[in-house]
């Protein structure tokens, strides 16, 4: 099963400044799409709900992995919403988490989870049954280090991406927490970051970082050889705020508008594809939507932050 991860949590623009870039798309007489996913499920975790949840990822059996960041925990639910289990204790000892109310969460092809603890500076690698497996991390600005790691995601070779807002590169490690390399530096030029959030590789070994304060994705080789780079909101007039990138099966992207609660899906070079969901602030179908992810029943996930909950829509 193909897992596209976010933390995660997802698009790429046109942005001026930057060496390489796509044509913006042409806007639409109906910029909101006219083709809409069917919501058929919503998670909430019932009485004990969700608090700013923002990480998401499936593993081969399909069952759904949430870091519930403002709870400081892992929930794992049945496809059909079912609560299976809570990695829920608090601290800073293997296995413990300390969220600072976001964070990405991705499984790899062997099925282990990935966990971005950021209070505690550092990612925990668990099996599927919770049985902590290895840590890596530290405060600092340094290899290795992390000031507040937020998006993460792991690649076919089983290669771990890491992206941190307070420090402006993403990281790359073995599966086992190795460091391998970086890549970025401050600014606004191509390969620059100034927030980077959330993160995604394609099947060809392509990565895909959003860009928070500058408004954008960069689509970068495995190498951090940059690429391209494209903004949000070009259908609707509009400035967006991208947050989580996710890949189909088929390579296109999709992203999460965190201000104007919408996702919008580009082609692997950042070609408008299509929008969904309403800019109006009092019928919105997403609220700050982050992570996103597919399933192979043709199921799109989506977590919204602001609402505290987990969206399932079939894909028109």
């Amino acid at each position: 099963m193909k897992k596209l991860l976010f933390a995660g949590l997802l698009i790429t623009l046109f942005i001026s400044g930057c060496s390489t870039s796509t044509p913006r798309p042409t806007p639409t007489t109906e910029p909101e799409g006219a083709t809409i996913p069917e919501l058929v499920l919503k998670i909430t975790n019932g009485s004990d709900r969700l608090r700013t949840p923002y990480g998401l990822a499936l593993d081969s059996s399909g069952k759904i992995y949430v870091n519930d960041a403002g709870n400081s925990r892992v929930l794992v639910f049945e496809e059909d919403g079912t609560l299976l289990a809570k990695w829920d204790q608090q601290g800073n000892g293997e296995g413990e988490f300390n969220s600072l109310g976001f964070g990405g969460i991705a499984i790899d092809g062997d099925d282990n989870v990935f966990v971005v603890d950021n209070g505690n500076h550092r990612v925990q690698k668990f099996d599927t049954a919770g049985t902590f497996l290895t840590e890596w991390g530290g405060e600092g600005s340094g290899d290795s280090q992390f000031v507040r790691a937020i998006g993460i995601a792991v690649d076919g070779e089983g290669n771990v991406y890491v992206t941190d807002d307070g420090n402006p590169f993403v990281q790359k490690f073995a599966n086992g927490g190795q460091f391998l390399m970086k890549w970025g530096g401050a600014g606004a030029g191509g390969g620059q970051f100034s927030h980077a959030t959330g993160i995604a590789v394609d099947a060809q070994g392509n990565v895909f970082v959003s860009d928070y304060e500058n408004k954008r994705v960069q689509k970068f080789d495995e190498q951090g050889s940059f690429i391209a780079a494209w903004g949000m909101g070009a259908d609707i007039g509009a400035t967006g705020i991208p947050e989580g990138i996710a890949i189909d099966d088929q390579g296109r992207v999709y992203v999460t508008d965190y201000a104007l609660g919408r996702i919008e899906v580009f082609d692997n070079d950042g070609k408008w594809l299509a929008s969904w969901g309403t800019t109006s602030r009092t019928d919105r179908l997403f609220q700050s939507p982050v992570a996103m992810a597919f399933d192979v029943h043709g199921h799109f996930y989506v977590v919204n932050q602001k609402t505290n909950l987990v969206q399932i829509f079939n894909l028109p």
